[in-house]
């Protein structure tokens, strides 16, 4: 138990990056429940939506909305051992607009998840994801200004975990991710796109039955394409993970990020830190958190001081095992400095860096008639705003979807 809690706090302070994954408006395939061995799950699902703004037009622009029908294919692979696990999932979706046909196209991701419990101290982790999305404002990432433009991303994470005692943890991880744009010479101005490569190690040490106190550093190096140079972020950051009660649990940590000097910047120094409340009891889950650090901007370029606040949850309804409500807010703050008058990046001083606010709200209300069938109503709205005249972007989407899935067993 001390060690699956020290396994949660770690796994916290890898997952609470500035580089998130990829939103769905509906919630997926239903859940599963899988057994010792291979089990392989294929998904189809059907969805139409109504869409307010298809080629993400700045506000006032007229005639712009659209229904889209949306077939998605779906396959899962899953392996569970004596010490093992392996998963390698893909999902599909192709969009098919009813005025527009010319924004037809395919949604693709897959990734693959891959851990392994090598003796009683050691375990070693896996992780790969890869995407193809239609629209900007698909990509959880700072600095990504929202247009209609196709974008590729992919990640890769690999590393160790290793008890050096029943109270001590310590996590070692290297991650390596890229993010692309279609028609690169046309956007070039506010889609850069980039790479990553980032190692961060942390520690852990279980001081009670409820708290864990430890640290955290990470090193970043990011290269922004059409920058002169890569920006080299070192963050470090003292953490604490406390239960407040056998349902409430709150994470958090504080420190500095230090961008190293260049040939064109001085070296700089900027806070870092973040907090989180999650609530879990039965089949009700609820979270809220606020971060805050330095990133690149894969949009116009340099680095950004960006702020994410979130809450969202989860609960089944009318005390039925088999209708639920799943709601999520975030909204992001990704704010350059400006002096005199010239908005420029905060620790480079990088000119025509555009301020960012983005908001995204997602709401699923679902009913499983039977466990191999979701059917859902969904809305998701985004907002992004660069504070300029002309600069607001909003999109409603609504719609209902049905996922099929059926897990079969290999021998």
């Amino acid at each position: 138990m001390k060690r699956t809690c020290l396994i949660v706090a770690v796994g916290f302070a890898l997952l609470a990056q500035p580089m998130g994954a990829q939103e769905r408006l509906g919630s997926g395939a239903p859940d599963q429940q899988y057994r010792a061995g291979w089990t392989f799950t294929p998904t189809i699902g059907v969805a139409e939506t109504y869409d307010t703004n298809v080629s993400l037009f700045s506000e006032g622009h007229q005639g712009n909305d659209d229904y889209v029908a949306t077939v998605f294919p779906g396959a899962d692979l899953h392996y569970i051992g004596q010490h093992s696990m392996l998963d390698v999932d893909y999902s599909g979706s192709f969009l098919d607009y009813r005025t527009y046909p010319a924004l037809n196209r395919w949604e693709q991701r897959a990734k693959l998840e891959l851990r392994h419990q090598q003796s009683a101290h050691l375990a070693w982790f896996g992780h790969g994801a890869a995407a193809l999305l239609p629209t900007t404002d698909l990509i959880d990432l700072g600095g990504i200004p929202y247009r209609q433009t196709g974008a590729k991303t992919a990640d890769a994470r690999g590393g160790v975990e290793y008890a050096i005692s029943g109270r001590d943890l310590v996590t070692q991880s290297l991650s390596y991710q890229v993010v692309a744009f279609d028609r690169p010479d046309a956007t070039a101005d506010i889609l850069r796109g980039g790479r990553i490569l980032e190692s961060m190690t942390t520690w852990r040490r279980k001081v009670s039955a409820r708290a864990a106190v430890g640290a955290d550093y990470s090193f970043r190096r990011a290269i922004v394409s059409g920058d002169v140079e890569p920006f080299d972020f070192h963050t470090t950051e003292a953490a604490v993970d406390y239960a407040l009660s056998p349902m409430w649990s709150v994470r958090g940590g504080a420190g500095v990020v230090y961008l190293q000097q260049t040939s064109l910047t001085d070296a700089r120094v900027g806070p870092a830190w973040r907090i989180a409340f999650e609530r879990q009891h039965a089949r009700t889950t609820f979270h809220v958190g606020y971060l805050r650090t330095f990133i690149p901007s894969f949009g116009f370029g340099g680095t950004v001081q960006a702020q994410d606040a979130g809450i969202g949850f989860r609960m089944p309804l009318f005390h039925a095992r088999r209708v639920y409500l799943d709601s999520s807010a975030v909204f992001r703050d990704n704010q350059p400095l400006t002096a005199n008058g010239v908005i420029s990046d905060p620790l480079t001083g990088v000119v025509e860096q555009l301020p960012l606010r983005s908001l995204r709200t997602h709401t699923i209300l679902g009913w499983e008639p039977q466990p191999w069938v979701r059917l859902e109503v969904f809305h998701s709205l985004v907002q992004q705003t660069s504070l300029h005249v002309g600069g607001y972007i909003a999109r409603n989407r609504v719609g209902f979807q049905i996922v099929t899935s059926k897990p079969m067993r290999m021998q």
